[in-house]
């Protein structure tokens, strides 16, 4: 975690660009922060398609989604992690395939005032993990041209037929976590040159060890020359696959496309063995016009037709970018808004998608438009089903979006600090918001609270009006959990209210009857502190569960519900995770009472969703000051808040169903000044 300056981190350990000269003499040693970098969160399987649990079941499920767009936020410097709530973080994976880094990154040692960017810029790391963890793919950058470099370098063929960029491309992509490069070759080349990258394309295409993703984006010919097509055809096919040779796995169309050159796009990639859906993506260009684009998404998605294309997504993070308020603290909640708006539409909801208010149709070229004016946008889940990775057990979540004004373990405050860390994003509900109420004035809201959780930075808060012969349901998490004699269901809540337990359920909704919830009741008294209940589901057995949700009901005027947890386990609960081992303090700078900490241990992935660092006083006060999936944090300016000679740190190993393990101490002696 890391301080904020106006809304600038300052951080040391930081990501950066990288130039011919870095990526060729490339190593995991030689990068100062190349182990504070990496992602190490598999890449989750989606559970299959379930059309009766969609919002819109006719939906097809066949196109893909990729999302182009920066991470926290578009500064020339990038964490892993840092200490800020204010920061762009992505809530809706849902509806994404292919995840790609945009913004670009100074080389490393780049001058401050006059930066030298990267041609290659990698994936957050954080922004990996939680990609991953939703089964989303996430990608790394290439960005021609930046000044400064000679483009013959990058292609460059030894006599062995071996092409050292492409190899160091391949060792980071498998060192750093992530699964392959967004080629965005934006300015012409010679046709020499132009060759040598196809043939170094395909010759990473054949010498990945794992399955590896090259999405090219619709710029040069194989002449080398720019000249964007708009459209899949036979002028930029061979930058997709050159006869029976692979040369990237997708392409992202570029902006200007319309009616016949989608319907072209479709039936050239089937007429040469290609799947229109997830190999060609004709492209939105969200970042510079935002909620309205000049071209109809409709051409994509034919309202009386199948779909043309897979779909490309580009600067979805202007809903917090653009937003002049960006970086109060006190106004993420309309930066939410704005990003429902996006994912769901106007009304916020996918459950009530409606049509455009107005719609320009593309033109020759593009008009300058205001992109905050609300016009022509129906939102991604209007076109897009919604997918899900919840098949196993265990489930767990606590709504903890990733990032916080202060994070909660186990309802307690264990640190005031604000926050964010994509890393430790959990799986988020599917539908934002779907929910059902016997009132037409939707009195009900759900949302994200920042002022408390049960663990991480936020619960979920339901509230609004609520009288004695109304009821609100609200659809959470599509799932596919086979259900056996031993799978238990566990929440935990709070409210305003107390003693209504039976007005608070959770709803089970089943493969077998997928059009109606069944309800549980709650068996623990509701009161104004986190209360958890957990419930047997063996007379279940043999049923699949497809959703879940909740039911509130006989509440009254400002009704409030936290919340904080649900856990869907098998069995009885597993042991702790075995206790860290070789936990050391690699290097500790202190300046004026705080103290930078790199800090080690021994990677274990057995029975452990992430580690956890603690700062402990004298007195035995305990502050979290890191939770992580890796074998490494770094503490910028840890504070001796009470002057102590000595204090401690601890990690501890935390196991998916939340158990704790044993804690390694390290101690801290603090200077005399």
């Amino acid at each position: 975690m890391t301080n904020s300056v106006k809304g600038r981190e300052t951080n040391p350990v930081r990501l950066h660009g990288y130039n011919v000269n870095d990526i060729k003499n490339w190593s995991a040693e030689s990068d100062p922060f190349a182990k504070y970098n990496r992602s190490r969160v598999p890449l989750a399987k989606r559970i299959p398609f379930f059309a009766p649990t969609q919002v819109n079941p006719k939906l097809s499920p066949l196109p893909q989604v990729m999302n182009l767009s920066a991470d926290y936020d578009k500064s020339a410097i990038s964490f892993k992690y840092g200490k800020s709530f204010a920061k762009n973080l992505l809530k809706f994976w849902q509806y994404t395939d292919i995840y790609g880094a945009w913004h670009g990154l100074p080389i490393l040692d780049s001058e401050e005032e006059n930066p030298q960017y990267g041609v290659i810029n990698l994936p957050n790391p954080a922004y990996t993990d939680a990609a991953h963890r939703n089964g989303v793919l996430s990608l790394g950058k290439w960005f021609w041209p930046r000044e400064g470099q000679n483009f013959s370098e990058w292609v460059e063929e030894k006599e062995d037929h071996t092409f050292p960029v492409a190899d160091k491309l391949l060792e980071m992509s498998e060192y750093f976590g992530f699964d392959g490069y967004f080629i965005n070759q934006e300015a012409t080349i010679t046709q020499e040159d132009s060759e040598s990258l196809m043939k170094m394309m395909k010759y990473m295409q054949k010498k990945a060890s794992k399955p590896f993703h090259v999405q090219w984006y619709d710029a040069i010919l194989k002449d080398g020359k720019l000249n964007y097509q708009n459209e899949f055809n036979e002028k930029n096919d061979r930058w997709v696959r050159d006869g029976e040779e692979r040369v990237s796995n997708s392409i992202f169309l570029n902006y200007a496309w319309n009616d016949k050159r989608l319907e072209y796009s479709n039936s050239h990639a089937e007429k040469i063995g290609l799947d229109p859906y997830t190999e060609v993506f004709a492209g939105t260009e969200n970042d510079k016009y935002g909620y309205n684009p000049p071209y109809d998404t409709r051409l994509i998605f034919p309202e009386n037709g199948e779909p043309r294309t897979g779909w490309a997504l580009f600067g979805t993070d202007f809903v917090w970018n653009r937003y002049d308020n960006k970086l109060d603290p006190e106004d993420q909640e309309e930066v939410y808004r704005r990003e429902r708006r996006y994912w769901c539409g106007p009304t916020e909801s996918p459950l009530d998608p409606v049509g455009r208010t107005l719609y320009k149709p593309y033109k020759d070229e593009y008009k300058a438009v205001n992109p905050e004016e609300f016009r022509c946008w129906d939102g991604v889940s209007r076109y897009i089903p919604e997918r899900s990775v919840i098949g196993s057990y265990p489930f767990l979540t606590s709504f903890n979006t990733g990032h916080g004004k202060r994070f909660f373990v186990n309802g307690k405050l264990a640190s005031a600090e604000e926050w964010n860390n994509a890393s430790i994003q959990d799986i988020l509900p599917t539908w934002q918001w779907w929910v059902t109420n016997s009132r037409s004035d939707h009195s009900i809201s759900v949302s994200y609270d920042y002022q408390t959780a049960y663990d991480g930075g936020s619960s979920l808060k339901i509230r609004g009006d609520l009288t004695e012969d109304q009821a609100a349901e609200i659809r959470l998490f599509k799932t596919c959990l086979p259900v056996d004699d031993d799978v238990s269901l566990s929440f935990t809540y709070k409210s305003n209210l107390k003693d209504h337990s039976k007005d608070f359920k959770f709803g089970l909704i089943f493969e077998d009857q997928p059009y109606q919830f069944y309800w549980v009741d709650s068996e623990e008294k509701m009161t104004s502190d986190w209360t958890s209940n957990s419930l047997s589901l063996a007379n279940f057995k043999g049923r699949v569960i497809a959703a879940i949700g909740i039911k509130v009901a006989n509440g009254q005027r400002d009704y409030c519900l936290n919340l904080g947890q649900i856990h869907l386990a098998k069995g009885e609960q597993t042991d702790k995770p075995k206790k860290p081992k070789r936990f050391t303090i690699d290097h500790l700078k202190m300046s004026e009472g705080t103290a930078d900490v790199f800090l080690s241990w021994d990677f274990d992935a057995e029975n452990v969703l992430f580690y956890e660092i603690y700062h402990v006083t004298g007195e035995r006060n305990r502050e979290l000051v890191g939770r992580i999936y890796d074998e490494v944090y770094y503490i910028h300016q840890l504070k001796n808040r009470h002057h102590e000679r000595k204090t401690y740190l601890e990690l501890l190993a935390v196991s998916p169903d939340h158990s704790r393990s044993t804690a390694l101490c390290k101690d801290i002696t603090w200077s005399a000044n």
